[in-house]
């Protein structure tokens, strides 16, 4: 994530006095996202847990209405990091000089392990040059990106600063909000609702704070398979009148999907809608498969997006995963739509 330069600026409007070049740090801990890290003390702390955002630290300048920052944001890890390394590269170059020059992209091999260091450069329109380094590690299955943003001559003396602090972090597994309960079933723990999955995927934490699960299969190149569950409170729900309105308003939506099933089928004893759809993110053509239907507690929709090259050899397989969901005896908070920190 690029945090652009409107953002730097409005983060504080008294900010904290010049960083020393040896600070005195205290430590961040996430348990939520995994993370535990010792950060300066004089780099206050704007955004902490935040959607994607683990944090936002504000690093002051010789501007003080401008100051820098250095964030954490999470994301899915790709198969690899150069694959990674691959997509920024091509991004480069379609975006030309408007998103900023690309002085280095690489993979390099730390003492902690590999990381892709990216560095751009900036040269907005108030003047001087600043310097954006993206840092990316992976760890359990989830990509931790690490972004300084601040101007040249900050950069000089944050550089080693930011480079020490990094050489010293350290992850634990992410609090999904899941316990496995079986070889490959997982229970959401505060909406007491449980599923089992394609062998080899597991639970992540979730892209949206919308969505009350979240798995994926491994990466393949910078995509995974993946599969999410929303749930709302019982509202009229004529499933039958659905499935002759939905392909259309799918249609409406997104014009260039495709359309490839959309019927009433059974999940445990109840009807279900089920709707197939063909549709494209970014490169990749997608293959969706959702059920919409009538819980105990909720209406839920539980989703998977897979590449559609794959589908046809996982359908019977997340189809079913589909079939094994479940709501399970215990309460929940009203709603469906708050999660565990």
């Amino acid at each position: 994530m690029i945090f652009t330069l409107a953002l730097v600026i409005g983060l504080l409007d008294n900010p904290p006095a010049a960083a020393n070049t040896k600070p005195a740090t205290q430590p961040f801990v996430s348990a939520k996202y995994g993370v535990k890290i010792e950060l300066p003390a004089s780099w206050e702390l704007a955004v902490r847990e935040e959607d994607d955002r683990v944090f936002v630290a504000v690093i002051p300048q010789k501007d003080p209405a401008r100051p820098g920052v250095l964030a954490c944001e999470l994301g899915l890890a790709p198969e690899t990091l150069d694959e990674y390394r691959t997509r920024l590269d091509a991004n480069a170059k379609r975006k030309g000089p408007n998103g900023g020059t690309l002085v280095k992209n690489e993979v390099v091999k730390t003492a902690a392990g590999e990381q892709l260091e990216t560095l751009r450069e900036f040269r907005p329109a108030f003047g001087g040059l600043w310097r954006e380094l993206a840092v990316r590690r992976v760890a359990n299955r989830q990509l931790y990106t690490f972004t300084l943003n601040v101007d040249e001559e900050t950069y000089k003396t944050t550089r080693p600063i930011v480079d020490d602090l990094l050489s010293r972090l350290s992850f634990t597994q992410p609090n999904t909000g899941t316990d496995k309960s079986g070889p490959t079933r997982w229970t959401q723990r505060e909406f007491r609702f449980a599923l089992d999955l394609p062998e080899g995927w597991s639970p992540v934490l979730a892209p949206s704070e919308v969505a009350l699960f979240y798995a994926n299969a491994p990466a393949k190149g910078i995509w995974s398979d993946n599969v999410l569950v929303i749930a709302h409170p019982h509202r009229k729900l004529d499933l039958h009148q659905l499935a002759t309105t939905l392909p259309d308003a799918l249609r409406q939506a997104e014009p260039d999907c495709e359309v490839l099933d959309c019927k009433i089928v059974k999940q445990g004893g109840a009807d279900a809608l089920e709707t197939i759809v063909r549709t494209k993110r970014g490169p990749f053509s997608m293959t969706i498969l959702e059920r919409r239907f009538k819980g105990e507690r909720f209406d839920y929709e539980v989703k998977y997006t897979v590449e559609s090259k794959r589908f046809d050899e996982l359908f019977p397989k997340i189809r079913k995963s589909l079939d094994s969901f479940s709501e399970l005896p215990g309460e929940v908070p009203r709603g469906g739509k708050t999660k565990s920190a």
